[in-house]
């Protein structure tokens, strides 16, 4: 039975036992969206994205449904991943019908605007292009004159600018085009260079342009001395060398391959105030690889394809299942000469910071061991807050053993795997408590939580204390981790859940890698200092225990009082200076690009790292580095017999 209704600061609200929906079992965001009706999302959406798995579910779902569903026509109709708009009434039977799809972020659409998607060059045709590089991030400057071609100002090199968030204007003469996915809005190669010939370099011209061209976002950051994140790591990774040499530069002083290689450029929508749906971009992110790859073949249908994505995730899984995760190393593998490079993550310092704002913990159960948990939510916090468990460890025959119960502020029933409790006022749902077993052994809970302000505000801030035990025969391993859902430092006052105590597990004890970056195929990067070759305070780490994730180390920092790295600024002309895994990603992805315009492929998609740092490889660094010859720890292999040493974790 739950325990009678408790009152904490004037609501009364109490525990009770939920049936499980059409959807229940699968992604707990999506049956937390369905649940609460879409409210947390900005607006009502009509239609939903998901990331879900092909085959003949997938394709039973495209015959059954019609026009309520829509295929995203990019990337291999034979993959073994794509992308899905469901229209949203109808996301609760496709989500039944599809289990192991995964909720990503609603933006506007306009399908029957999309043009078709790029057709792959003729034989022989860009011959002379070794290596196309991409950027899934954040903005994008992309009149700025570094990203021009080497000696012929006017001539962009980026193939595509795709900003995923906003639909171009309904009426009215508009460069921007609908991009085959059917939302968002594209310039290509040919509107860039008219762009850039008609800004030339000049900064009133720049503005003038971006203003017309809507993106209010430039602009802001201009005017605020700050660097636009994807302007900087797009010019770290292939824009033209540096102008003057400076130690902090974090691109080389000549011409490079990645100087010369084409680019693409995919902005991610960004999160929105009160779009609290807890999901990342994960579809966004698989549809902006297989657009990079569509235009990459469309003019060099031979040349290696080397992406950057310094985006990240606090929460998931961390051991390479979820659904992005998986469909980046299927891609890889039927795409050989593509290489996904990922920031490993900056909250590898945060206990440092704060010792009571955790973003995780982990440790091992023993049986009949329990454990407890201080999950602070901040009042000011206008999201819904998000707190992941994930278990391992028991052998699939021995039964579901992992037990949780909240205790303040106010009590559950203890909960079982395959059960679902929801926290209800006055009619009102406020959370929802969940406990599922997974198919290759273990368990996932979570508790959702709706926001502490706000129009949906309610809940008590403060401490809530879960309780998780062990109810089973054997050890169980447990990673507790918070969902990031708005920025955590960047606020006036602290918004972002945060972990402030662990009993019975170790705070931190979780490691603090990037959600995005754990598969098996892509290369992950972490930062160090370039003046000691020391890691980076915030850098991400491994667990202390259990699989271990082989970091790449490039520098980020001058040195430890000297954060950051100088690259492009909005306009050009202007540096700015930026620190971070998000910095460090693309000087190693850098390097490598000069590596694979060198020629030759690894021998499969999981010997990229052996490939990138054998013979050729110090020489190629040393081309790319500023200075002439690499720090030691610039980047680094898992071969001890290499020049370069791997990065500590």
């Amino acid at each position: 039975m739950p325990p009678p209704q408790a009152s904490t600061g004037g609501l009364r609200a109490a525990w009770e036992a939920a049936c499980p929906g059409p959807s229940a079992g699968g992604d707990p965001y999506l049956d937390w969206a369905l649940a609460t009706q879409w409210q947390g999302f900005v607006g009502a959406p009509r239609w939903i994205p998901l990331i879900a798995p092909r085959g003949p579910a997938w394709q039973r779902v495209l015959t059954r449904e019609g026009e309520r569903v829509r295929a995203c026509p990019l990337g291999p109709g034979d993959g073994k991943w794509g992308v899905l708009w469901v229209q949203a009434e109808r996301v609760a039977e496709v989500g039944a019908a599809l289990p192991r799809c995964e909720l990503s972020q609603p933006v506007p659409v306009r399908f029957e605007k999309a043009r078709p998607p790029s057709r792959p060059g003729r034989s022989g045709q860009g011959r002379h292009i070794p290596v196309v590089l991409g950027s899934i991030d954040r903005g994008g400057a992309f009149l700025n004159q570094v990203f021009c071609a080497p000696g012929q100002s006017g001539r962009c090199r980026i193939l595509s600018f795709w900003d995923q968030e906003t639909l171009p204007p309904k009426s009215g003469r508009s460069p921007w085009k609908v991009p085959p996915a059917g939302y968002g809005r594209e310039l290509d190669q040919a509107t860039l260079s008219r762009l850039q010939r008609r800004s030339a370099g000049d900064p009133r011209q720049e503005a003038a342009l971006y203003r017309a061209l809507d993106l209010p976002d430039l602009l802001a950051a201009a005017a605020r001395e700050q660097a636009d994140h994807a302007t900087h790591v797009l010019d770290t990774l292939a824009g033209l060398p540096a102008l003057r040499r400076n130690p902090a530069n974090a691109k080389p002083s000549v011409i490079d391959a990645a100087a010369v290689a084409p680019m693409v450029l995919v902005s991610v929508p960004s999160s929105q105030a009160g779009q609290t749906t807890g999901a990342a971009g994960v579809a966004h992110i698989l549809a902006a690889l297989q657009h990079i790859l569509a235009e990459a073949q469309a003019v060099a249908p031979q040349a290696a394809v080397l992406v950057n994505i310094s985006l990240g995730a606090l929460a998931g899984p961390q051991d390479g299942s979820s659904a992005l995760e998986q469909a980046i190393d299927a891609l890889m593998r039927r795409q050989p000469r593509l290489l996904v490079v990922f920031a490993a993550g900056n909250h590898g310092g945060d206990l440092l910071n704060d010792p009571s704002s955790g973003t995780n913990a982990g440790g091992a159960l023993a049986p009949g061991a329990r454990a407890r948990l201080s999950w602070r939510l901040q009042p000011q916090d206008p999201t819904d807050s998000f707190l992941e468990i994930w278990c391992a460890g028991q052998p699939k025959k021995a039964g579901a053993a992992l037990e949780m119960r909240v205790l303040e502020p106010f009590a559950s029933p203890w909960l079982k795997t395959g059960a679902m409790q929801d926290l209800r006022a006055d009619g009102r749902l406020l959370g929802r408590m969940q406990l599922q077993s997974r198919p290759g052994g273990g368990c996932r809970a979570q508790l959702s939580l709706a926001p502490i302000a706000g129009p949906r505000g309610g809940l008590p801030a403060g401490r809530w204390l879960l309780e998780l035990r062990n109810a089973g025969t054997h050890e169980l391993a447990v990673e507790v981790r918070v969902q990031g859902d708005v920025p955590r430092w960047t606020d006036p006052a602290p918004v972002q859940s945060v972990l402030a105590d662990a009993q019975g597990l170790l705070l931190g004890g979780a490691g603090s890698m990037n959600g995005l970056a754990t598969g098996r195929l892509p290369l992950r990067v972490s930062a160090a200092h370039a003046d000691d070759q020391r890691d980076a305070i915030y850098t991400a780490r491994n667990k202390p225990a259990g699989r271990r994730h082989t970091l790449v180390r490039a520098v980020a920092d001058e040195a430890p009082l000297t954060d950051g790295l100088l690259a492009a600024g909005v306009f050009s002309g202007s540096q700015v200076c930026m620190s971070g895994t998000s910095v460090a990603a693309p000087v190693a992805a850098r390097l490598w690009a000069d590596r694979l315009a060198a020629g030759g492929l690894p021998a499969s998609p999981a010997s990229w790292l052996v490939f990138l740092t054998g013979q050729g490889a110090h020489t190629a660094a040393a081309r790319a580095w500023p200075h002439g010859t690499p720090p030691a720890d610039a980047v680094a292999s898992k071969r001890s017999a290499a020049p370069l040493r791997p990065a500590r974790g």
